[in-house]
């Protein structure tokens, strides 16, 4: 074990420890400790891990400070390694040198605005847990080509970029689990371009990673317009923030329309998803399953799906926190899309708007959609609405209307551009317009109950 003191480095707040941790580094037994104290560098600490490694780098239980001043990250972990995962792909060196370079119990705070946390690029099993990364750009930075990810326990809190950030990586096999990630601009996890797989996002608190300055927030965004995402999961997570502009909780954006296989293959289960402008924004993305979620506070909408293929709304609860005041329109939105199952889902509209929607639940322009033993309750305007769309299905549902709605219309009202639609066996709360509106030629409708 290398105490960083024995190196010549302070401690004190005031000192500049970067050469005396660079020899702690470079001549020590491969585990660092810094001790209690703020230690302050000006320039990044790289550790080049087929030379100093392996290495561990330890806060002694979290009350070590690291203090970058300067732009660029605190910590960079550099490996070699660029080809697969497959054991037979790794060098030899790099099993004895570059395997899981650890960096624990820490802090790291920047003194820069420019200033990063952690940067791994190259590395096979780099492990970070126990860290605190305060007042920098990107808490956890990951580049190029790295293998095998865990962050663990963190505490990624009030950045202005991103608390972690694939950038542009290719990656295959991140475990982001247990870490409390909040007040961070530019997103909570964010994962832009690259070749990503395999990203397991689990059991964390990713809460008010917005900015009221920018055009679109997000807590969670998977960005594939250049590049592609793919088999990940976002289970059992805290997910919730506040009303920005063209925010959102979870964001999934694909290529486009003409290609929604670059975002896809996603399961998003088992969370509390809350307070955004929209909460799940999905766009051109293919083989999404959304389930078992507590949805609420959706202030233009709890879901937003666009361009999107195979698509799953299982049993899902969007409904309200009566502890919270103010507005939420909290629809669902399907735009362009092709082959999605709604099922089980339960909407409850208690909150007021500013703005009536033209629906509850709207399909628009999409092929081949199965509604089923749906309920929504306190539907506004339509509870559902069906618009140039086709091989549509509404069954077993239960469609009602607030008390004394005036605004209420119809639970159903398909256009006169739809075709291929089969209402039935529905419980359908009768508006203005009727209980159903459905076009000659538009589809068939039995067994449904007016209410």
């Amino acid at each position: 074990m290398s105490i960083a003191r024995h190196f010549g480095a302070k401690g004190d707040g005031k000192t500049d420890d970067t050469e005396a941790l660079t020899h702690a580094i470079q001549k020590g037994d491969g585990r660092l400790v810094l001790t209690r104290g703020d230690y302050l560098i000006s320039r990044t600490l790289e550790v080049p891990l087929d030379r100093d490694g392996p290495v561990s780098i330890c806060g002694e239980g979290g009350t070590a400070r690291l203090i970058m001043t300067n732009p660029g990250p605190a910590l960079h972990l550099v490996g070699t390694h660029r080809k697969t995962a497959q054991p037979e792909d790794f060098a030899e060196g790099v099993w004895r040198k570059e395997r899981m370079p650890t960096v624990q119990d820490l802090e790291i705070v920047g003194a820069h605005a420019e200033a990063d946390g952690v940067r791994v690029e190259g590395a096979m099993q780099p492990t970070l847990a126990g860290l605190l990364i305060r007042r920098c750009r990107h808490g956890i930075h990951l580049v190029k080509r790295d293998r095998n990810v865990i962050v663990a326990d963190c505490h990624i809190y009030n950045n202005t970029g991103a608390g972690i950030f694939l950038d542009g990586v290719n990656l295959h096999q991140t475990n982001i689990h247990g870490n409390h990630i909040s007040y961070c601009k530019q997103g909570g996890v964010k994962i832009a371009g690259g070749d990503v797989r395999n990203v397991q996002i689990c059991s964390n608190d990713i809460e008010y990673n917005y900015d009221l300055q920018a055009e679109a927030s997000a807590d969670v965004l998977f960005d594939s317009r250049d590049g592609m995402i793919r088999e990940a999961t976002i289970v059992g997570n805290t997910i919730q923030a506040k009303q920005s502009p063209g925010g959102a909780n979870v964001r999934l954006l694909g290529m486009g329309k003409d290609n929604p296989n670059a975002t896809g293959l996603l399961a998003i289960t088992g969370n509390l998803l809350a307070s955004q402008a929209t909460v799940l924004h999905l766009v051109a993305c293919r083989g999404v399953v959304v389930s078992g979620n507590s949805i609420y506070g959706g202030y233009e909408n709890a879901v937003w799906a666009e361009d999107a293929e195979n698509l799953v709304l299982g049993a899902n609860s969007i409904d309200h926190n009566p502890d919270y005041k103010g507005q939420s329109t909290d629809r669902v939105v399907l735009r362009a899309c092709h082959n999605v199952t709604v099922t089980g889902l339960l909407m409850q509209h208690i909150r007021p708007v500013d703005r009536e929607p033209e629906a509850s639940v709207e399909i628009d322009g999409c092929t081949n959609v199965s509604v089923t033993g749906v309920q929504v309750i306190g539907a506004r305007t339509r509870g559902v609405l069906v618009k140039g769309s086709s091989l549509v299905r509404l069954a077993d549902c239960t469609v009602r209307p607030r008390a004394d709605d005036a605004g209420y219309r119809a639970a159903v009202q398909v256009d006169g551009k739809s075709e291929h639609v089969l209402v039935v066996n529905n419980f359908l709360g009768r508006g203005s317009d009727g209980d159903l509106v459905l076009p000659e030629g538009a589809g068939q409708a039995t067994g449904n109950v007016g209410l």
